[in-house]
């Protein structure tokens, strides 16, 4: 077979090759074991905050809702 027949001949039969090119895998994916929390931080898995969160405040006061006082009042 000529050499031009052939690859004539080759790039009909694996056209889908470069139609459909499959998806690549994420950056570190192929990374073995666990990597370390400062290159964590630099990839952008932990977000560091200095602020610590607000505290929530309850809208009633635990102590109210479940004491004996409470009870009497609401019946």
């Amino acid at each position: 077979m000529p050499e031009a027949e052939r690859r004539k001949k080759l790039s009909s039969c694996s056209r889908h090759r470069f139609r459909y090119l499959p998806p690549s895998t994420p950056e570190n994916f192929w990374e073995v074991g666990f990597p370390s929390t400062q290159t964590c931080v630099e990839r952008g898995y932990i977000k560091e905050d200095n602020q610590p969160d607000q505290r929530l405040r309850r809208s009633r006061p635990y102590l109210a809702t479940f004491s004996p006082m409470a009870k009497k009042s609401q019946k």
